[in-house]
């Protein structure tokens, strides 16, 4: 099985998200202004040529958040799930915040990913808050 990853790839980050947080998981909209600030890094997930998951990272410019990223968007298509491909696009998104000079990461997790999201070191932090259909919590990792 071969994995690789592609930076910038927004139209196959569109496809995965549209099939698993709109159509699968029954959310009205998945992408919003920072999908497409310049900023923002898309990254895909292929498995032997395959388009199989997505994620975005970009940098927090909220007042005293230097060194802070975002991460977020992380799906991986139903199909192609198990095999710790989850696990691999996280740390690969991790990998590409930490070349971009990011000290912290943080993420709105839904809750059922909060244990998925705590096995690779994120914390909790902040009250739990509903968003559309599904309670998410705010969790952080420093890097």
């Amino acid at each position: 099985m071969e994995l690789t990853f592609e930076q910038g790839d927004f139209e196959g980050a569109r496809m995965v998200r549209t099939r698993v947080f709109m159509e699968e998981q029954g959310f009205r909209n998945e992408f919003d202004d920072t999908d497409r600030d310049e900023r923002t890094v898309h990254v895909t997930l292929r498995v032997d040529g395959e388009l199989a998951g997505c994620a975005r990272i970009f940098p927090d410019d909220r007042p005293g958040a230097s060194g802070r990223w975002i991460f977020g968007r992380l799906a991986v298509l139903p199909d192609k799930r198990g095999n710790g491909l989850g696990a691999a696009l996280l740390a690969e998104s991790e990998r590409l915040a930490r070349q971009a000079g990011a000290a912290e990461m943080r993420l709105h997790a839904q809750c059922r990913a909060e244990p998925f999201y705590e096995r690779s070191g994120y914390r909790s932090y902040g009250p739990v808050e509903m968003d559309e259909h599904v309670e998410h919590v705010w969790m952080r990792k420093a890097l």
